[in-house]
């Protein structure tokens, strides 16, 4: 091949090389050109409009169910059950008898003490009778009076011995399962049977010491349980502890539960609500408006910058709570606008699109 040719295809192969990174150069600046003028398209966005609304204040609290009365039945004397009378989960008055234990070597013990203090009574007063007369000494009064007396305690001792055969219920309420049958031999300190108060029942819960200063005897409470979904029931204030637990800081406080709530069972798990008699002044948002985090809440706000939409994040400080209705207390102002959803998708100047065809919530249009 002359030098000729070879130069030729040099060229070429020169001229192919420079159209081809030539390409690659203008495409990729094309590219780059693109890119940097695509905009995202703005984020669509629930959003409602603030107003100021004042609330009475409430404390949430949790906290438990508490009988008026409640004890285990126990014997205080060991013996053989003779009867058993009563089912398990049935209701008793006072003093009715649950369980009777075997007290026939009792009876007859009191018996024969019976006949000795008869017969201490039947000295000390032929004593006396003498002692009149100048027939005795006073001393042998003294000691027939001693020997009366011991024998109507012991007397008395055999009297309570057979009382506690008796085991009765310690007030009115409603028993729970048995764990004695006829037959069993039972020692002091034995369970017999759980009872308790069904009436007057209360509820305690546990609530900061920062609201200590507006506390009072006498409020207001609603509580709810979850086996009751749709019920709402009531009680009032009865007691304060008067000083506040040193590792929760929290003050105890018990309420005496009112009608239908006495339906709950003791240590039910209840969801407590305390009405304070103070009002405060709130913004109402939804809950779901509200990023909680370690560093503080916060919810996105609608700006116009430039004729859009934009958004930016404000710090605010979360009050009390009404179902899905959160009040804030300071960081927003009446008339801004709060983002409801698609928050995930927002930064600071995030440009959006107010869209409420879908209303959420009601409340706040």
């Amino acid at each position: 091949m002359s030098k000729k040719a070879i130069s030729i295809v040099l060229a070429v192969v020169v001229l192919i090389l420079l159209f081809v990174f030539g390409f690659n150069s203008f495409k990729n600046h094309m590219i780059a050109k693109k890119i940097g003028e695509y905009k995202n398209p703005p984020v669509p966005i629930t959003a409602i409009t603030t107003k100021h609304d004042t609330w009475t204040q409430v404390i949430q609290a949790v906290g438990q169910v508490t009988s008026k009365q409640s004890t285990d039945v126990t014997s205080q004397i060991s013996g053989q059950v003779k009867s058993v009378n009563f089912k398990s989960g049935q209701l008793v008055k006072k003093g009715q008898t649950i369980v009777q234990l075997d007290d026939s070597l009792l009876q007859a013990k009191y018996q024969s003490q019976l006949a000795k203090q008869k017969l201490a009574k039947i000295e000390l007063q032929r004593q006396v009778k003498l002692l009149k007369t100048n027939s005795t000494a006073k001393n042998s009064v003294d000691k027939a009076q001693a020997q009366y007396d011991a024998e109507s305690a012991d007397l008395a001792y055999i009297k309570s011995q057979i009382d506690f055969m008796n085991i009765k219920a310690p007030f009115a309420g409603k028993l729970g399962i048995r764990t004695v049958d006829l037959g069993d031999y039972i020692n002091p300190g034995s369970l017999i049977v759980e009872l308790e108060s069904i009436e007057d029942n209360f509820i305690d819960v546990a609530v900061s010491e920062d609201f200590q200063p507006q506390l009072e005897v006498g409020q207001t409470v609603t509580f709810t349980n979850d086996a009751y979904e749709d019920k709402t029931f009531s009680a009032v204030v009865s007691a304060i502890q008067p000083s506040s637990d040193s590792q929760s800081h929290n003050i105890s406080i018990r309420a005496r539960v009112e009608g239908e709530g006495n339906q709950l069972l003791s240590g039910m798990y209840v969801h407590a609500q305390i009405t304070l008699d103070d009002q405060i002044a709130i913004v109402p948002v939804p809950k779901v408006a509200v990023s909680y985090s370690l560093y503080g809440d916060s919810v996105f706000v609608v700006k116009n910058q430039d004729g859009k939409q934009v958004v930016e994040q404000k710090l605010v400080k979360v009050g009390p709570r009404k179902d899905d209705v959160v009040g804030v207390v300071s960081g927003l102002d009446r008339g801004e606008i709060v983002v409801t959803s698609n928050q995930q998708q927002l930064k600071k100047g995030t440009e959006v699109k107010i869209n409420n065809s879908a209303r959420f919530p009601n409340t706040f249009h």
